[in-house]
Parts: structure tokens; C-alpha cells; sequence
């Protein structure tokens, strides 16, 4: 019987097939895990919109009304109520690490930021406009249509 140290060649080339496999698994889910992320995003963002769309159709006062303004670092927004002329933040929104805004321009006094009130009878915003979320070289819009307030996500035409 003898004691034996160490690892046979063949003992040393199953282990390396296996870390091989294994870091190019890795390696191939990072565009995935960055495309998860900026779905995610977008779905937060779309629940955003209509939430804001929706607490302005139900409490129909022209004075107030709710929206969300898209932030200079992108990679935030925040959710915000206006009275008057008098804005209130609600609550600011964290994107995911990899994902940011990297256009957002809507009609109405300020261009990045939408903004819905009770006047309209389909919920229609102040002005239509796009929010482009990246991940790495993945895009996605979401657009929400000026005249019905209709919320849409695409990943064509990106600006």
C-alpha cells in the first residue's frame, strides 16, 4: 500500500475543464444579468407612471395633480405631488447599479419631468415624452403618448 501525494494529471485536467466551465458561465450572464436589471427598471418605471396617472383621474382636481421628474445623474427619480405650483417630493425612486436614464424629455414647463392632473378625461399628461433606460449596450424606452397618456415600452427607436 503506498501513500500517495498529490493530484494525476487526469485529477488536474477534470478540475480545470470544470473552473473553465464555470467562468465562462460567469462571464456569458453578465449582458444578462445588466438586460434582467433594465427589465426590472422598466417595469418599476411603467407601475410608476400609472400609479401617478391613476391617484390624478381619481382625485380630478384641477389644482393638484401627481408626477415623476427624471433626475440630472440618471440613475434616479423621484415621485412628487403639486399643488398649486408648489411641488412635493413623495418619494425618490433608486434605479438598479447597472441601469440609468440617459434621455428623458416631455412637453409641459419642464421638459424632464411628466406630469399628470384630473382634467383630462383619458388621463393625459401635461406633454407626451420618452424616458430611454440603458444597461450596457441594451435600451429601452418608454414612451408615454401626449394625447391618451397611454404608458408604451419599446426597445426600437431609442434616442
Amino acid at each position: 500500500m503506498s501513500n500517495q501525494r498529490g493530484a494525476t494529471f487526469f485529477e488536474l485536467l477534470i478540475v480545470t475543464g470544470i473552473l473553465a466551465s464555470v467562468m465562462s458561465a460567469v462571464w456569458l450572464a453578465q449582458p444578462l444579468l445588466a438586460r434582467i436589471a433594465l427589465r426590472s427598471a422598466a417595469v418599476m418605471l411603467v407601475a410608476d407612471l400609472r400609479l401617478v396617472q391613476a391617484r390624478a383621474m381619481a382625485e380630478r382636481q384641477p389644482d393638484r395633480g401627481h408626477g415623476l421628474e427624471f433626475l440630472a445623474d440618471g440613475s434616479r427619480y423621484t415621485v412628487f405631488t403639486r399643488i398649486g405650483s408648489v411641488p412635493t417630493v413623495v418619494r425618490e425612486q433608486l434605479l438598479p447599479d447597472r441601469v440609468r436614464v440617459t434621455y428623458a424629455r416631455f412637453g409641459g414647463a419642464t421638459p424632464s419631468s411628466v406630469f399628470f392632473t384630473g382634467v383630462s378625461l383619458f388621463g393625459a399628461p401635461s406633454g407626451g415624452g420618452t424616458v430611454t433606460l440603458t444597461a450596457g449596450d441594451t435600451r429601452l424606452c418608454v414612451r408615454v403618448l401626449p394625447a391618451t397618456g397611454r404608458i408604451r415600452v419599446s426597445n426600437t427607436s431609442c434616442p
